[in-house]
């Protein structure tokens, strides 16, 4: 494929990291009928995922090989809550599609850095709650080295979907998407950015890299939103039987804006609903 070819059209799929979100992203893929599917997965799983969408592997027996091979950080509960409904609908999707191409973008050493930043995160997180004091410099050290990491991985990732893309794509992103969707405008594809949830509130965590990135946060501001992301662990988190369950009680109480989205009914059941399969 020649650099920069306009006959490659990139629909990009910002997408959060809720398991209802990757559940309504299945849906989207059906509609939008594309001829490559990008996967924020790790390159790594690639081989795997080939073997899952051309049925020469079950999906017990996916998940079976990746937790073996350490191909995800483990434990990989975390990666395949939220995975599962993409893994388990691949197959579905070669069959009405069977030129369909899958390729899996994710830089597998960002993977593995950003675990880690994940784990300092959680150590500053259960240190001021049992503290009771934030470190406000460790905080901001630590976020802006996750989006430092950030920023490098997605040049890379761009370049691969770059290099790759052909017809139709439809590519699936976090909430990195509109970045992402600019970086692949510059190497000249006709892309389109879908933000997979329209009402999508980020969490406290989320809207202090968010300002972190750009730069245009206060010391208070900043304590504010770390504080408030104590609460939703300690409230949410942890008193949720899922990350879905936890995030909509969030806003359902804490974002009057956005309540008549939610049926508070709904949220209880999300506990039954969003279990991942056994495996």
């Amino acid at each position: 494929m020649m650099s920069g070819d306009m006959s490659v059209r990139i629909q990009v799929l910002a997408t959060p990291n809720l398991r209802t979100s990757y559940t309504k992203v299945v849906n989207y893929l059906k509609e939008l009928g594309c001829d490559a599917l990008f996967l924020n997965f790790p390159e790594n799983l690639e081989l795997l995922v080939r073997d899952l969408v051309e049925n020469r592997l079950s999906y017990r027996t996916f998940i079976e090989e990746v937790r073996e091979r350490k191909l995800v950080p483990e434990p990989i509960e975390g990666w395949r809550y939220t995975a599962e409904p993409i893994l388990k609908a691949l197959a579905e999707a070669k069959l009405h599609k069977p030129k369909l191409e899958c390729y899996c973008y994710e830089d597998p050493k960002y993977t593995e850095l950003s675990v880690d930043v994940s784990c300092e995160i959680a150590t500053l997180t259960l240190r001021a709650n049992i503290r009771r004091e934030i470190d406000l410099k460790d905080w901001r050290s630590i976020l802006l080295k996750g989006i430092s990491l950030r920023r490098d991985a997605l040049s890379k990732e761009a370049d691969s979907i770059h290099e790759k893309a052909t017809g139709e794509c439809s590519c699936v992103s976090d909430l990195d998407g509109e970045n992402l969707e600019q970086r692949l405008t510059e190497k000249g594809h006709e892309t389109n950015l879908i933000n997979v949830e329209e009402f999508y509130h980020r969490t406290p965590l989320e809207m202090l890299e968010e300002r972190l990135a750009k730069g245009d946060i206060s010391n208070e501001e900043a304590e504010k939103l770390v504080k408030d992301h104590l609460d939703y662990i300690e409230n949410y988190i942890l008193a949720s039987r899922n990350r879905d369950q936890a995030y909509y009680k969030w806003v359902y109480e804490k974002v009057p804006s956005l309540r008549e989205k939610i049926d508070s009914i709904e949220i209880r059941h999300l506990d039954v609903l969003l279990h991942p399969d056994n495996v």
